[in-house]
């Protein structure tokens, strides 16, 4: 398989992905999993630049993707590790059932962090410095975080510049919290 460029993987029972798969599909650049329910880790892709994983429950780690850029989390609320993942660039974190950002975003720096989550965790988010998840993405250089309100899936929001002239900008405060109880 040393022509393969993309693979998707959906709706199946893999409790790994098969060995040598990594180092036989040296072209792969495009790995998509969705709905791959007994998945516990993914690792050694060295070719592999963007990585989508979506409802994989028992996805536990990501690892040894040095040359990953673009990777996309949905509804995987086991996974605790990501690591060594040095090149990553841009990471798309959607969640709407986590109360706190996941620990692996204190050992990531992608340069840009786009999140979907629920309004009580953007709220946290919005404090800035003075909350507690600020140590988990304030190495991030652009952040954009987004809760739903019914249809609207970026009603609310959160944008994060980091920089000299650091900007924390978002339209939710205390009220909106209570208002949406």
């Amino acid at each position: 398989m040393p022509r393969l460029e993309e693979l998707v993987l959906n709706n199946c029972r893999l409790r790994h992905v098969p060995p040598g798969l990594a180092s036989n599909a040296s072209s792969l650049k495009i790995l998509f999993l969705e709905h791959v329910k007994q998945l516990s880790y993914i690792e050694s892709f060295p070719s592999v630049v963007e990585l989508t994983v979506n409802g994989c429950p028992d996805l536990e780690r990501i690892t040894n993707i040095p040359n990953l850029q673009k990777l996309n989390i949905q509804n995987c609320q086991k996974l605790k590790v990501l690591e060594r993942i040095a090149s990553l660039e841009r990471l798309l974190l959607e969640d709407y059932t986590m109360e706190k950002l996941p620990e692996y975003m204190r050992d990531i720096k992608p340069r840009y962090l786009q999140l979907f989550c629920r309004l009580w965790l953007l709220y946290v988010v919005a404090a800035g410095q003075s909350g507690t998840e600020w140590d988990k993405f304030s190495r991030v250089e652009h952040v954009k975080a987004y809760a739903p309100d019914g249809d609207n899936q970026r009603k609310w929001y959160v944008l994060y510049t980091r920089g000299d002239n650091c900007k924390l900008d978002s339209n939710i405060s205390s009220s909106t919290i209570f208002e949406a109880w």
